[in-house]
């Protein structure tokens, strides 16, 4: 049953001339709708003075080409103000190399690249996943050689090393942001990789809580830091996988931390749902967590 703004929204949605309609942009008409009630703005991009400075406006003009226009639907923001917050930690942190678990259309990367940073990773093959297409001519060819297509799983040192030229030193940081959320099942949906999708709740927490810890230890001597954006703890028992985690990596540091509002706003996994993404880091070098106190309270 409709509330009565929500009715009152549809009328004005069915019966205002169009004309009138073309005279706000897609953005205004979608938080039109959702002041409504009548959709879900799906855009969690927030106002913070990091998203006025001339840095971000430039890197967000240059990164045009990895925004994806729906039918009345405006461009999301959310995923560039990640990307640059993200940045900027690691620049202010003295990041000078960074491996991303989870690249899909390399909007990270393009944005760490752009401040100097020295990136690859890994995602999940083609035959497995429709995320992994990347727009022509952004990265150079060095980055796109780093870019492998190996599940993080199967994921060997070796090809690692190889993939960045013999890697005569670790790389600085490893993470992810909103990649392993779909082996954690904090949500009733099921997760669209059709590998991950079809296995019980079971199999997917000992693949977390067991596989997924071991395979950090097996890449350790990779990386010097883990940074894993990822579900609140209390979320599908993000908690006890990384919890976990820590235990295998007994010379890192190992703290969890929770942005600050409003920058939490756009680290939530969807606007349907109050799950918020916490920072699970396992660091070597202190700089990391320092720079990141800018942005987020430490909860462990």
């Amino acid at each position: 049953m409709r509330t009565g703004k929500a009715a009152a929204g549809l009328l004005l949605q069915r019966w205002v001339p169009w004309p009138i309609k073309a005279l706000f942009s897609l953005r205004a008409r979608a938080r039109l709708r959702a002041l409504f009630g009548l959709d879900v703005y799906p855009d969690l991009a927030v106002r913070h003075p990091l998203f006025r400075t001339p840095g971000f406006k430039a890197i967000r003009k240059a990164a045009a080409p990895f925004d994806v226009q729906k039918r009345n639907k405006p461009v999301l923001e959310r995923g560039h103000q990640v990307s640059y917050l993200l940045a900027r930690w690691f620049a202010d942190a003295g990041v000078r190399s960074a491996f991303h678990v989870g690249y899909a259309t390399g909007r990270y990367v393009f944005y760490l690249s752009r401040v100097g940073i020295a990136c690859g990773g890994t995602d999940l093959p083609p035959s497995e996943t429709y995320w992994t297409e990347i727009p022509a001519g952004f990265l150079d060819r060095a980055t796109l050689d780093r870019l492998l297509t190996v599940d993080f799983f199967d994921l060997r040192p070796e090809q690692i090393r190889s993939s960045w030229g013999g890697l005569p030193e670790p790389i600085d940081v490893c993470f992810s942001e909103a990649t392993f959320e779909t082996l954690l099942p904090w949500r009733e949906e099921r997760v669209s990789v059709p590998k991950y999708s079809a296995m019980a709740r079971a199999g997917l927490r000992a693949l977390m809580e067991e596989r997924f810890p071991r395979k950090l230890a097996e890449l350790g001597t990779c990386f010097r830091n883990m940074i894993f954006i990822e579900p609140e703890p209390s979320a599908g028992g993000a908690g006890a996988a990384f919890d976990a985690c820590a235990r295998q990596l007994p010379d890192r540091a190992y703290s969890v931390w929770n942005f600050r509002p409003p920058l939490d706003a756009i680290f939530r996994l969807t606007p349907r749902s109050p799950v918020r993404q916490f920072v699970y880091a396992y660091t070597l070098d202190p700089r990391l967590c320092e720079a990141l106190r800018g942005y987020a309270d430490r909860v462990i």
